[in-house]
């Protein structure tokens, strides 16, 4: 039995081993970022919230119709009123950027995207004390639809009327789908980034 038990423990330990020079770096970089008065919950829930929201976008770089779904927005205000303007302005800024770059979507529209999100995440941090963000998904769904005035109007601006087709597809199936996700699974990412 104790063979049984010890093989396999030598050989998750032998493949963990083989990443030690980068477990001993996030540990170190995790340190260094908590004595500088970083929130542990930051440390520990920011990175992976950022690799969901940034690659929510993938389906785009196979499917170049508007179905519309992303965690960005969702994400991106929830830290925003959780760790503040500054925090919730570079995370939805770096996310879309993030999200660009995987999807193969960078163009010049992505001035309005990184922009828009920035946006988002600052106002989600300035308003998050006033009576504005009472009700998580109005909150959440006006922030949205903010973004969406100020990226998706570049595209309205343009001549072709199947990119404004396009456009008004996505927004509404955009914000559909926000407001699911706002409502579903806002007050329990509010709950668990809380400090």
């Amino acid at each position: 039995m104790a063979k049984f038990v010890k093989e396999p423990l030598l050989t998750i330990y032998a493949e963990i081993s083989k990443y030690r020079i980068w477990i001993i770096a996030v540990a170190a970089l995790a340190v260094i970022l908590m004595a500088l008065g970083v929130h542990w919950k930051a440390i520990l829930f920011f990175p992976p919230l950022f690799l969901m929201a940034a690659f929510s976008t993938f389906y785009k770089r196979i499917v170049r119709v508007p179905p519309a779904f992303e965690l960005i927005s969702l994400t991106t205000v929830a830290i925003g009123m959780t760790h503040g303007p500054w925090a919730g302005a570079i995370f939805g800024a770096t996310a879309a950027l993030a999200a660009e770059i995987i999807n193969s979507g960078i163009d010049a529209f992505i001035i309005g995207y990184v922009f828009g999100r920035a946006v988002m995440g600052a106002l989600a941090g300035v308003l998050a004390a006033t009576s504005l963000a009472t009700n998580l998904v109005l909150f959440g769904m006006a922030l949205t639809i903010l973004f969406n005035l100020m990226a998706q109007s570049l595209y309205l601006l343009q001549g072709d009327p199947e990119a404004k087709v396009k456009t008004i597809i996505y927004v509404v199936l955009n914000l559909s789908i926000n407001w699911l996700l706002f409502t579903m699974f806002g007050s329990p990412l509010l709950s668990l980034l809380a400090k």
